[in-house]
């Protein structure tokens, strides 16, 4: 061979002294004994432990301590050789590295420290092209260390390990877990790996003129060599064309969802998990939001998907609520993952923008308010104005004014002076097993005995009234003085007068001041014969043995109003 080309392999090739140094420290290196052995065990178990952590630097510790390279070179040189006493002592450190390395990695497998499968496993368990590529390259650089005094051998023989410690501790942890297919899977890495660096440094140990006997001795010997390599890279192309086909299909599936949930800036997708059923495909989606996704928006979703993928589709969205809370004044959003690690952002879509700020603003503002609970708070357009609907709960309703003021504020806070706000609001009644919650410290904490005798007083004076129920009724303890709070439905409303006049007879008895709020409606069951509570009339027919259906007739609405002196309406309105 002439030119530039022939000469470097002229350069390459090394002197008869430097070949049999080679010879001699590669038969040391694959001579198995106590040292070899200890080495691969601890590098096992090391590999394993950081399988299992997911730590890529314990899995190099491994790497480090790792002598399994040097059977590899054994082999190779053996084979084109043609020394039966080297080949067969390398073949035999080889396989027996190998079951000692599966060995004890499925021992580390049986103890109790494996809870699930790791992104570092998962990867050994799905060999490819690419793994191959990797395997021949770092057999080359480990080949060219042994070859050339100028390199250290170091560095190719980190590289020439991850290809074979790790795929067999991934096998042993397979097999102690009693999953088969990733055990194989592992193993093919291995041997994959294995053939390339076997074959690589076969032909690098030729070009340096290493080899004994004739061509035709050492094709013949390569041959088995050759045929494995041919084979496994045929399959690992295949498996890698797989894994290219299902990347794309999980893009297009990702795509088709990123651009409908593009049109909510209340919800952002997570993963996206699929199964291929033959006759179509299932897909369990993950998104983050402020509330769960209609059934109406996932068959939007179902039906963008299928177009996109040709195919049928069962879709399924799993929702995780999740909202962001800042500081008050915080105005700021929290940014997606980026390389330079930022956490929050000022750059938003405008809609996101002012979701978030409205959020954040009526929070602050609520926060003096805890008899107000703010439920969710949404972005509509409605009329083409941006609408922020918030979702109260709340013994009463916001009066105009105080909507009014809020609106103010989150006009402030967003620097837009078209937002509207629309407020929600739902009105709980909380009941506890001793009856309904119009003060939480009547029901709850140590039993106040004096509040409980004004409470007495207080209920035989109203039970004395004509054409009045009492429901419900609290007392309890501030200071001094005594609050009473009851519920009374009747044919009419209890009047001022009256409740003047209990308060005194109330008074009278406990020696302190008793101040009485009444929530007072006029709500009956009305029979043919009197008039009942609606709790009173439900009592009495599930006592009968009445069917509940019939037991819990709604009562009829009327008009309600709280009756107290002094009070409003708001005021007066009964809550924990």
């Amino acid at each position: 061979m002439h030119g530039p080309l022939g000469q470097w392999f002229v350069r390459f090739r090394v002197a008869n002294d430097k070949a049999e140094g080679i010879v001699a420290e590669i038969a040391r290196g694959s001579t198995p004994g106590a040292g070899f052995y200890a080495l691969i065990s601890a590098a096992a178990l090391i590999a394993s432990l950081g399988l299992v952590a997911n730590s890529p630097a314990v899995i190099i510790g491994a790497m480090l301590v790792s002598p399994l390279m040097s059977p590899i070179f054994g082999i190779s040189l053996g084979m084109i050789r043609g020394d039966a006493s080297l080949l067969g002592k390398s073949v035999r450190a080889e396989i027996s590295g190998m079951a000692l390395a599966v060995a004890f990695g499925a021992l580390f497998g049986l103890l109790p420290v494996m809870v699930e499968a790791t992104p570092e496993m998962l990867a050994r368990t799905q060999p490819t092209l690419l793994d191959l590529l990797v395997a021949v390259f770092a057999g080359f650089a480990g080949t060219l260390a042994m070859v050339d005094d100028r390199i250290s051998p170091a560095l190719p023989g980190v590289a020439i390990a991850t290809a074979i410690v790790p795929p067999l501790a991934t096998c042993g942890l397979c097999l102690a877990t009693g999953a088969t297919q990733g055990a194989s899977g592992a193993f093919l890495l291995f041997f994959a790996n294995f053939v390339a660096i076997l074959l690589v440094s076969a032909l690098t140990f030729l070009a340096a003129g290493l080899a004994g006997g004739g061509a035709r001795r050492v094709a013949g010997n390569m041959a088995v060599a050759i045929l494995g390599f041919l084979l496994v890279s045929a399959y690992l192309t295949s498996s890698l064309a797989s894994i290219i086909a299902d990347h794309r299909q999980e893009e297009r599936v990702r795509s088709a969802l990123e651009t409908v949930l593009a049109e909510d800036p209340n919800v952002s997708l997570v993963s996206v998990q699929r199964k291929d059923t033959g006759g179509g495909v299932d897909i369990l989606a993950s998104v983050r939001a402020s509330r769960y996704l209609e059934p109406g928006r996932v068959a939007e979703l179902e039906k963008a998907v299928a177009e996109g993928l040709k195919r049928d589709v069962r879709l399924a969205v799993r929702c995780t609520l999740n909202k962001d809370i800042f500081p008050p004044g915080g105005a700021v959003m929290v940014a997606a993952p980026s390389l330079d690690g930022a956490l929050f952002t000022d750059k938003a879509p405008k809609d996101v923008k002012r979701l978030q700020t409205a959020e954040q603003a009526l929070r602050e503002y609520l926060s003096a308010r805890p008899q107000i609970l703010l439920m969710d708070v949404d972005l509509v357009h409605l009329a083409d104005e941006p609408v922020v609907l918030a979702t109260m709960q709340s013994p009463r309703t916001m009066i105009p004014q105080e909507v009014a003021e809020v609106e103010t504020l989150l006009r402030q806070r967003l620097g837009d002076a078209d937002i509207r706000l629309l407020a929600r609001f739902l009105t709980p009644e909380d009941m506890a097993s001793d009856g309904r919650i119009l003060y939480g410290r009547a029901h709850f904490g140590p039993r106040d005995e004096a509040a409980q005798a004004v409470a007495g007083v207080v209920r035989n004076a109203l039970a004395g009234l004509p054409e009045l129920f009492v429901t419900a009724l609290d007392v309890v303890r501030q200071g001094q003085e005594f609050l009473a709070r009851a519920e009374i439905v009747g044919a009419r409303l209890i009047t001022p007068s009256e409740i003047s006049q209990i308060e005194a007879r109330a008074q009278a008895a406990a020696g302190a001041t008793v101040r009485l709020a009444a929530w007072s409606r006029v709500a009956l069951m009305v029979t043919d014969s009197r008039y009942q509570p609606v709790e009173e009339y439900t009592r009495q027919r599930l006592a009968s043995g009445q069917g509940e259906a019939e037991a819990t007739l709604p009562a009829p609405d009327a008009p309600s109003a709280p009756v107290a002196p002094g009070t409003s309406a708001a005021q007066g309105a009964p809550g924990p």
